[in-house]
């Protein structure tokens, strides 16, 4: 008898457990039990974990930038390469520019180089279409992931156009027709009308 008066004691004195969860704080007491999620010491008998734990928001805000970028490739990007929204950090030339990490080289296109009459114009354009600071979307080549130079090959989106086909259409670049049978981008309207069609 004695015992269970003693047991009923302590179990009024730590308390029962609630009805609705109690979770852990980051410090002080942690009287029932503390999640996964949280961080911090514990001083005061931490008890555990608990199926009263809510789900941890690191988890969810992966899933949340998964489904951005998974957009973004269906909105824009094609095949299964690379799909990267990223700032320009530089303009090369007209048909070559950086980003974070990456120098992007365009697909198919070839504008002036330094040393060729147009060349100015050339990077001009492309400093005007997608100037540094401006956020391009870039869907990597899947034919031609790379180039020789182990630049990133692909089509650059800017805003809604594209660098590619700009280039072409103002008369800035070329296609040269030995890349139309390595590159993913070669049956486009654009590709077909200066080059590979």
């Amino acid at each position: 008898m004695k015992i269970i008066v003693i047991l009923l004691i302590l179990t009024l004195s730590v308390g029962v457990i609630p009805l609705t969860p109690s979770y852990a704080h980051q410090s002080g007491c942690h009287r029932w039990h503390s999640c996964p999620s949280d961080s911090g010491s514990y001083v005061c008998g931490d008890l555990g974990y608990d199926t009263y734990c809510p789900k941890s928001t690191k988890s969810e805000s992966k899933e949340k930038v998964q489904t951005k970028t998974q957009s973004t490739k269906t909105s824009k990007c094609t095949g299964t390469a690379l799909c990267i929204t990223d700032k320009v950090t530089r303009i090369v030339d007209g048909d070559t520019l950086s980003i974070k990490k990456y120098v992007i080289r365009l697909s198919l296109v070839n504008s002036p180089e330094k040393d060729q009459a147009g060349f100015s114009e050339a990077k001009s354009f492309t400093s005007t279409l997608c100037p540094v600071g401006s956020t391009i979307t870039v869907d990597q080549d899947d034919k031609q992931p790379y180039d020789k130079s182990k630049r990133l090959v692909g089509k650059i989106f800017c805003g809604d156009k594209v660098l590619n086909s700009e280039l072409l259409y103002n008369d800035h670049a070329t296609i040269p027709k030995k890349y139309c049978s390595t590159s993913e981008f070669s049956s486009e309207v654009w590709a077909k009308k200066f080059g590979c069609g």
